[in-house]
């Protein structure tokens, strides 16, 4: 079939290739319906270069559960190597990772001519079918490959990646890289399909009417050798196939049931298949030649031919696959698929246990979770030891990608079967994990409880691994739910078992845990303790332990506003998760870092990093909630109309926890919105209860915050016991220390409202001063007020809101366009809702990209919301 209506995606491939040769590599995304062409197309791109580049070729799976990393086994297998050595010998999927990277940089043809290494052109296959592996491998790539000789060309269907598709979290975290290209591929013309038709005799018309100008289907009925346009492609693969042998249609059955791709050898095994049956099937245009292995020439052809293979012959050839695949000692999980059409419930159990451990092993958390969830659902049979095993491996996968939920169910089952058995041992270690389910889903009461039930349990027998697990995760319960001395307390005890045990990851964690409760009663020690708990993680390869520990060096200094040390961690630990691709532990401390930079008054840094915090669908809610809290309270401090939008949503999340960390910073934002927006009344019942317990578990900063607007309300006269030393003075009345205490942490937002508590017109035109640099709009309405007050009435002229968010000098109509762009308007409707041409509207999203130093339009849109450019003020008085 001739390449039609694809020249310009060639000549953009082309020069992204050239742009490789010189060193600047990228990935290129190259999307479309099924049966668009894209295999077509990266196939021509990659015949025309077969010399002058090194051409890598892997492709994912079509199984239910695909093989782990299975792009990155198929290159393998081609070029061998190193590379082959680190898959056989099963390394950290970091070090792979960084093997493959390598490849790329360096993977040019040894005898290539020239001084230079040819560039590689890497083919990542059907990414819409990737196991949560490749999305990280893809991600990891994604983020590296400028630096590359290489073009990694990844094609996918975009008809099947909707908004809750792993991919399109992958596509959303690369789309800010430019880098990373978009190939979206369309439907061919009418005259395309009429140059196609035309030697047929087949109506151009009706024939693009009924494929839609797909390109397989528009081959598939072309192919049909002159029959009437079938109603459907499966329609019209079938009538392909009838022409064939009863040979080769046995062998293409057998090969419809292996997805991807079929090795020759066997087809001969399970359908006696010889070669002369198979390259009928290749001369027939329905299977293509692989070099090793044959495949179907799309994924619908060979669907089509599956669904039309009678059920009993389809359940006997894959009882004989399956038998044949397990002879040769292939992957557990192309087993475990075969073994489930078979209906062999024991082999399923078998090969889709090992197919959980080993993509467990490789990374492929989700995937491994899957895996053990098909072996659970033919586990009817199994004796509890073993099932008690099996749903732990499955509760602790769930876990790993967030979905507590079943994580909790499993522990539960899994508990029952341990009681069945007697294991007290196991199941007061199970106890104790199970308080990170129940954390997890916002229960911090119950996994408080079940990881003391889990400590009861255990001390009551000799001391082992069981019960310094049962230890540190009492202490981490106790920390998160502040519970200080109790925490280190519990603790300590654990880190002396992980010591006797050699438990490395449990010793990292409960010094986390020890080290996280010290910054509220040894700050000096705090930073200590984490320290080793870094280094300990770091020593024994754990990347999520030492990402913890990092994340808590900078959160915890964070919260007792020791703001220099804090800023150092974050940003470490931002930088370093991004480099070994912990997304989650990344978003966490950047949503930290942004709460930082809004105490201290850097209000664009803040709503930038908590904007792309909270607009990304994948954050886990202590994430979210971070970075809702800053930016409703940003937007309060602003005067913004929807500030208390996302300070609801933030409580939301919060309310359910029952832990001081999560209520007490939203508590106070929901206050504080209050009091600026004249409700002063609705303070105490807004605050009280979190301020209660606050002062049971003695946190300071907690005491004195909420503290503060219950005075501010009336409703406390005198400062509170154990207040942190700022509030307390500002509630006893003595507000010059407390602006000058709030000016020593860096707080000027705070040192401004402390000065306006004064009497005097020089205190309270500092205030109004500090206000008005900031952007605070309510405030400094309050403190010109006072000034009016106290009779100052040459007051300067105060900065339009537009012109206090706009420090990059953008021009009004400039800035009118980046409010509607915040609001995610698309530049045909900017240029409707402003009466301006689309292509001016073009013209001035360059200017404002240029401005604001940023590469898309979803960047100036974080920008917008950041400096509180909404769309209403983009609204235009007139046409221009």
């Amino acid at each position: 079939m001739e390449l039609l209506e694809r020249g310009a995606f060639l000549e953009s491939l082309e020069g992204w290739l050239a742009a490789a040769r010189s060193g600047e590599g990228c990935m290129v995304l190259l999307g479309g319906e099924a049966g668009i062409g894209k295999t077509a197309l990266a196939r021509a791109f990659c015949d025309r270069h077969g010399a002058d580049a090194r051409v890598l070729w892997g492709a994912c799976d079509a199984l239910r559960t695909p093989r782990p990393l299975g792009p990155l086994l198929d290159i393998t297998r081609e070029v061998g190597g190193e590379l082959a050595r680190l898959v056989s010998a099963e390394p950290t999927r970091h070090r792979l990772f960084g093997a493959f990277l390598d490849l790329l940089g360096s993977a040019g043809a040894p005898d290539a001519p020239g001084p230079r290494a040819l560039p590689v052109v890497a083919v990542v296959e059907d990414a819409h079918w990737a196991d949560e592996a490749t999305l990280d491998l893809l991600v990891f790539l994604g983020r590296r490959v400028a630096d590359s000789p290489a073009v990694v060309l990844v094609t996918y269907r975009d008809d099947e990646v909707g908004r809750e598709h792993p991919l399109r979290t992958v596509i959303g975290d690369l789309a800010t890289s430019w880098w990373v290209r978009r190939l979206d591929l369309p439907a061919l013309s009418r005259a395309g399909v009429a140059s196609l038709a035309g030697p047929h005799g087949i109506d151009a018309d009706r024939l693009h009417r009924v494929t839609g100008g797909n390109p397989f289907f528009v081959t598939e009925v072309l192919g049909a050798a002159g029959r009437e346009v079938p109603p459907t492609v499966r329609d019209a693969v079938l009538a392909r196939t009838a022409r064939l042998t009863p040979a080769a249609r046995a062998a293409l059955d057998a090969a419809a049931l292996v997805p991807d791709r079929v090795e020759p050898a066997l087809l001969e095994a399970v359908a006696g298949a010889d070669a002369a049956a198979v390259d009928e099937c290749l001369r027939a245009g329905m299977l293509r030649d692989d070099g090793r292995s044959v495949r179907f020439r799309h994924e619908l052809a060979r669907l089509a031919v599956e669904q039309a293979v009678p059920t009993a012959r389809r359940i006997a050839l894959h009882r004989r696959i399956l038998a044949q695949l397990a002879a040769s000692g292939h992957e557990p999980a192309r087993l475990a698929y075969h073994a489930e059409e078979a209906g062999q419930p024991a082999a399923v159990l078998e090969h889709a246990a090992a197919a959980g451990e080993r993509a467990a092993a490789l990374g492929a958390h989700r995937e491994a979770a899957d895996h053990y969830a098909r072996a659970l659902r033919f586990a009817d049979g199994l004796a509890p030891r073993p099932l008690a095993e099996l749903l732990e491996r499955y509760a602790v996968e769930c876990a790993r990608t967030d979905r507590n939920a079943d994580a909790l169910d499993a522990a539960e089952r899994a508990l029952a079967c341990w009681r069945r058995e007697g294991d007290r041992d196991r199941e007061g270690a199970l106890l104790a994990r199970r308080s990170q389910h129940l954390w997890g889903i916002g229960r911090s009461r119950e996994a408080l409880e079940s990881a003391a039930a889990a400590v009861a349990m255990l001390e009551a027998g000799e001391p082992g691994p069981g019960l310094a697990a049962a230890y540190t995760w009492l202490a981490m319960n106790r920390m998160l739910a502040r519970d200080i001395p109790g925490a280190i307390e519990v603790g300590r005890r654990a880190i002396e078992l992980a010591e006797r045990f050699g438990e490395q990851e449990l010793l990292s964690r409960a010094l986390n845990a020890v080290g996280s409760a010290q910054w509220f009663s040894d700050p000096d020690q705090a930073p200590v303790t984490l320290a080793r708990s870094l280094a300990v993680a770091t020593d024994a390869g754990n990347d999520q332990a030492a990402a913890a520990a990092m994340v808590n060096l900078g959160s915890g200094a964070g919260e007792i506003r020791r703001y220099a040390f804090a800023d150092r961690w974050l940003r470490q630990a931002v930088a370093w998760c991004a480099e070994h691709d912990l997304d989650g532990s990344g978003r966490y401390a950047l949503a930290w870092l942004a709460r930082c930079d809004f105490e201290q008054g850097r209000w664009s840094e803040a709503g930038t990093a908590a904007a792309s915090v909270a607009g990304e669908r994948s954050a886990g809610a202590p994430s979210r909630r971070v970075a809702l809290t800053v930016l409703g309270r940003l937007r309060a401090r602003r005067g913004d109309p929807d500030a208390l939008s996302a300070l609801e949503d933030a409580w939301e999340l919060a309310v359910h926890t029952g832990d001081l960390q999560r209520l007490w910073p939203v508590a106070a934002g929901r206050a504080e919105h209050a009091w600026l927006t004249g409700r002063a009344e609705a303070l105490p019942e807004l605050v009280a209860e979190p301020f209660e317990l606050a002062r049971r578990l003695g946190h300071a900063w907690a005491i004195g915050e909420l503290g503060f607007w219950l005075w501010r309300s009336g409703a406390l006269p005198h400062s509170p016991a154990g207040a942190a030393r700022p509030y307390a003075l500002q509630i006893a009345g003595d507000w010059r220390a407390a602006a000058e205490a709030w000016h020593e942490l860096g707080c000027p937002y705070e040192r401004a409202l402390a000065l306006a508590e004064g009497d005097t017109e020089a205190d309270l035109l500092a205030a109004l001063d500090q206000l008005e640099r900031l952007g605070a709009r309510p405030a400094a309405d309050a403190v010109a007020s006072r000034l009016r007050e106290l009779g100052v009435r040459r007051l300067r002229r105060r900065p339009r809101r537009a012109t206090l968010a706009n420090p990059a000098g953008l021009t009004a109509r400039e800035l009118e366009v980046l409010g509607l762009l915040g609001a995610g308007l698309r530049n045909a409707d900017i240029a409707g809702r402003l009466h301006i041409a689309e292509k001016t509207v073009d013209h001035h999203v360059s200017a404002i990209l240029a401005k604001l130093g940023v590469r898309s339009r979803r960047e100036a849109a974080q920008v917008a919301t950041a400096r509180g450019i909404g769309a209403q003020d983009g609204e235009p008085a007139a046409p221009r």
